[in-house]
């Protein structure tokens, strides 16, 4: 066997083992997948240290669930102290949520939750991602968590010196 028909047997080979594949492609997402990796978390980081762009994590540090679940906690003691609030003659300053509590005091508390809610996914989903190509998410997560402990520090700050020892 010369050495031009052994190239042509080795290409042949490989041809057919390459047909024998098939067309799908492997890193189509699929149903199969999405479960295996909602089981299996694994992704900690992004595979290149080069690569800037955005990328999805299965796996979360712990003081961002502690962030994120004390910014929940925040927001639900911040419509607790404005209820408290505005039964003792205070005013609320928001607009929007003045709106809302003009409609009901549900609409109040479910629109501030959601609205909470869906902010903290979108930052904990973009943790190590940059607003800008400046500011780190990580860095506004921990502002808006600096935020809310101020806001409800001053609310019980105002019940404590005007309400609270008055009932």
């Amino acid at each position: 066997m010369s050495s031009l028909e052994n190239e042509e047997n080795i290409l042949s080979e490989t041809k057919l083992q390459s047909d024998r594949r098939g067309n799908a492609d492997r890193r189509d997402p699929t149903l199969r997948g999405f479960i295996i990796g909602c089981i299996k978390c694994q992704r900690r980081q992004q595979r290149r240290a080069d690569c800037n762009a955005h990328f999805p994590t299965d796996w979360y540090e712990a003081k961002l669930l502690l962030m994120a679940l004390a910014l929940l906690l925040l927001s639900i003691t911040d419509a607790a102290m404005t209820m408290t609030l505005l039964n003792n003659g205070a005013v609320e300053i928001n607009p929007f949520m003045n709106f809302l509590l003009n409609k009901s005091i549900h609409t109040f508390v479910y629109t501030k939750l959601a609205l909470t809610s869906v902010c903290i996914i979108v930052l904990v989903a973009h943790y190590h991602s940059k607003l800008f190509n400046t500011i780190r998410v990580e860095l506004l997560l921990t502002f808006a968590l600096s935020v809310y402990s101020a806001l409800v520090l001053y609310e019980l700050f105002l019940y404590f010196n005007y309400i609270g020892f008055n009932s």
